[in-house]
């Protein structure tokens, strides 16, 4: 008869085992409920967490994209917000500017409107230097390149006036973002002088041009007229250039007569012998001017229309439009009326930046459309981009979420296995042999 040893050790580790293993899988169960998550770590599922990361790197990159957009469209929101400062300062201005040519005024009341343009100047500046809550100027273009981060330089000197010290363009909306910043130089910087053709000024004399235009000609005579080219060409040394002086005719006694010079870019007076026929005005008493109101005359491809009156002597320049901006319109406005030139010189002045003012107006008002069009551009990228987090928070539900009803009623199992493991332990290590040896 054989004898085998009977060793309980083996069972009991083999319990302990088991009952350890049910209670890392409890432990498990439950963080996974706390977390509402099923995939916690990479071991839980290895193919779902590899596709969560993947979804929640597309998440994070849309939640950037958003946070980006509305940097953007706050700066643009407040770029708006100085445009339209700027529109209401144009405005004003413009007011002052009908104010300043009422005849009746004294020097002391044009000063007095002059020191308020100046004003307005100024503030125009400071609004054209705005910046963000971060420092960016919100008309900056492509970035400033002065120390100050300041778009707009008042200088002072040999040249005056304001210049444009930083990048010029703008950079473009794109899919997921909008600029943050704006071009200063178009809408502030890019103004063309006069009524956009071409410049009036008045040398002497009470004659005062109220309008003027080109004359169409198609097809083009050969040759071309010799003066009247567009756009403008900063290389050409004659164009669309005139002196333009009245004179007694010396063929015609006793008539006025306008004589017209085609000019030359770089030299006042000009050299040139005049190279247009004369324009009759009238019968002239000496002592006696001609008075006129909106008489159109032509020559050389250009229709102007004249005002006032004609005396001997009187004399203007016609110049092509060249490319300006507001700050030099004003500042324009504001020398003529602290100047003791006569009321017409004032008038054609103060038209003249009349029309300029205008042009920068709608200029202004082209710039702040687009930025409400870019706004309203960026409520669609916001619900696009909402939509894509959406979608991207969901596949990431689908892959790792926990299903609680299933979570629970697998808790509650794995707690009442452990319990009765617990119990079973309990009652079989109770079963040994010393228990009835003694």
């Amino acid at each position: 008869m054989s004898l085998y040893r009977v060793s309980t050790a083996n069972s009991y580790d083999a319990t302990i085992t088991r009952i350890n293993q049910r209670t890392a899988e409890l432990t498990q169960t439950q963080e996974k409920l706390s977390a509402g998550k099923r995939v916690l770590r990479a071991t839980d599922d290895p193919v779902a967490a590899t596709l969560a990361e993947r979804e929640g790197n597309r998440l994070s990159r849309v939640q950037a994209d958003l946070r980006a957009l509305e940097r953007s469209r706050s700066a643009l929101e407040q770029a708006e917000s100085t445009l339209g400062g700027a529109v209401d300062l144009l405005h004003r201005f413009k007011e002052l500017l009908v104010q300043g040519g009422n005849a009746s005024l004294s020097a002391s009341d044009r000063r007095s409107i002059s020191q308020e343009m100046r004003g307005l100047r100024d503030q125009l500046l400071n609004l054209a230097n705005s910046q963000d809550s971060e420092g960016n100027a919100l008309l900056g273009g492509l970035g400033v390149v002065n120390t100050l981060g300041k778009p707009f330089a008042d200088l002072y000197g040999s040249n005056p006036g304001v210049e444009f010290q930083a990048i010029a363009g703008q950079a473009a909306a794109t899919e997921t973002g909008l600029p943050n910043r704006v071009d200063g130089q178009y809408a502030l910087m890019r103004n063309l002088t006069g009524n956009g053709t071409f410049t009036v000024e008045n040398r002497s004399g009470n004659v005062l041009v109220t309008g003027g235009s080109l004359l169409p000609v198609d097809p083009l005579p050969a040759p071309q007229p010799s003066g009247a080219v567009l756009p403008y060409d900063p290389n050409a040394t004659s164009q669309g250039r005139y002196t333009l002086i009245v004179a007694e005719s010396s063929t015609t006694p006793g008539t006025l007569e306008l004589q017209v010079t085609v000019a030359s870019k770089d030299v006042d007076p000009p050299v040139a012998a005049p190279t247009i026929a004369p324009i009759n005005l009238g019968p002239y008493t000496p002592g006696q001017p001609i008075n006129f109101s909106n008489r159109t005359v032509q020559f050389d491809g250009v229709q102007l229309t004249l005002s006032g009156s004609a005396a001997p002597g009187a004399e203007f320049h016609i110049a092509p439009s060249e490319p300006g901006d507001l700050f030099a319109s004003m500042q324009r406005a504001i020398d003529a009326l602290e100047s003791n030139r006569s009321s017409t010189y004032l008038t054609q002045e103060l038209g003249r930046v009349h029309e300029e003012s205008q042009t920068g107006l709608d200029r202004l008002l082209l710039v702040r459309g687009r930025l409400g069009e870019w706004l309203r551009r960026g409520d669609s990228i916001e619900a696009r981009l909402q939509d894509r987090a959406v979608d991207h928070e969901k596949q990431l539900s689908n892959l790792t979420d926990l299903d609680m009803v299933k979570g629970i009623s697998e808790f509650q199992t794995q707690q009442l296995g452990l319990q009765a493991a617990l119990q079973s332990y309990a009652q079989v290590q109770k079963l040994s042999l010393f228990q009835y040896i003694a």
